[in-house]
């Protein structure tokens, strides 16, 4: 018989044998369907991120004081605003006023629906522009906000998410109560789980003299340069333009970091479990199979053939456990929306990372089955003889 035959043979007769080791055999399924699907879980969080954060317009782009990563870190002032108004590339209105949204933000705490925990949300001061700034806002119910009044428009998601901000709620921010007065749609970005308001109620009403940014929409993607130009070259400003890509690619760069590592090190820990859980599992199987082994090895069979069938054996638990972990992930969470950190994320398990998953598994089953393997094939003859 060559040597793939019998391979073949002692895997086949490896495998047969697994009813009467059903117990231990489920160790190494369960172990790496779990590890699996706990890896899976915390990067479908990490796509979720990386797909809002990946939204960006080339035609739209943000300018903030100069040294400022964040919005938040950021002031401008009033009459640096019309500055950056009248400079050109930037497109036009429908009316003919330049397409700009100078913004201020705030944090209203609320609660969320899934767990009853606190987190906040962002509240966003906009301009009277903001739709010709982002032309993706559109109203799903309800009506735009009024200028000058306490009203709010609110992101689709945040209904779903969080208690108390649904259509016609109130909301407890500066100077009494704000009334929600519509929802709205933006394209699936962050802004989705915003609360957007008029830019000078909000800021008259946190007695912010300044603005936080100000949103430009470009007249074309080219003419980002001559913005950024007319900007840096302006001595009365001391501001920089950051493409709306490149500035919630920055925004989400630390947290997609963060979700990865977490990923790495739950999947990692788990994983670590179920290679143990394989490698007694199999040195079980080799110790339950001495005889059946060193009795083929006396017939002729070769030690790399036995080798091959202990790992095939091993590999084949774990990738039916990894597929099993990978279909449970994507079933429990593809298409969930979730709050993290005041975001509503949208889950997402590709078929990338359920390969990434699966073949980690089969790295972890290598690791815990080359050892008995290699235990299997050194297996003495004379076990055979002296066991019949």
């Amino acid at each position: 018989m060559g040597f793939f035959g019998q391979i073949g043979t002692v895997t086949k007769l490896g495998f047969s044998t697994l009813r009467s080791r059903l117990g231990a055999s489920l160790v190494v399924v369960i172990g790496m369907g779990c590890a699996v699907g706990a890896f899976l879980s915390v990067m479908s969080l990490s796509a979720g991120v990386t797909s809002a954060i990946s939204r960006g317009h080339a035609d739209r782009a943000l300018v903030m004081s100069q040294g400022a990563q964040f919005e938040g870190a950021s002031s401008i002032s009033r009459t640096n605003v019309g500055t950056i108004a009248d400079s050109p590339g930037i497109a036009k209105a429908a009316d003919g006023r330049p397409a700009v949204s100078a913004e201020v933000s705030s944090n209203l705490s609320v609660v969320k629906k899934s767990d009853g925990l606190f987190t906040y949300l962002e509240v966003r001061g906009v301009g009277p522009e903001i739709l010709s700034v982002r032309p993706e806002i559109h109203m799903l119910q309800g009506r735009m906000f009024r200028p000058g009044k306490f009203e709010v428009i609110v992101g689709r998601n945040t209904p779903t998410l969080y208690e108390g901000i649904g259509l016609g709620d109130k909301l407890a921010l500066p100077q009494g109560d704000w009334t929600v007065v519509g929802i709205f749609e933006s394209g699936g970005d962050m802004l989705e789980s915003a609360i957007l308001t008029d830019a000078e109620t909000l800021a008259s009403a946190l007695r912010q003299p300044a603005y936080r940014s100000v949103w430009v929409k470009l007249q074309s993607p080219a003419a980002f340069a001559t913005l950024r130009q007319a900007l840096i070259s302006n001595p009365a400003l001391s501001v920089e333009l950051t493409s709306e890509s490149d500035y919630l690619r920055r925004e989400g760069a630390n947290i997609t970091t963060i979700l990865k590592v977490i990923a790495y090190v739950v999947g990692g820990i788990m994983g670590l479990g179920a290679m143990f859980g394989a490698l007694n599992t199999m040195y079980s199987a080799v110790s339950n199979r001495r005889v059946e082994i060193a009795t083929l090895r006396a017939l002729g069979f070769r030690g790399s053939a036995v080798v091959f069938s202990v790992l095939a054996e091993s590999l084949g638990l774990a990738v039916l456990g990894a597929v099993i972990g990978a279909v449970f992930a994507w079933a429990a969470f593809a298409g969930h929306l979730q709050s993290f950190g005041g975001i509503a994320i949208r889950l997402g398990v590709t078929p990338g990372m359920a390969v990434g998953g699966i073949l980690f598994a089969v790295f972890l089953a290598f690791i815990g089955g080359i050892f008995p393997a290699v235990k299997a094939a050194r297996q003495p003859i004379a076990t055979a003889i002296r066991a019949t």
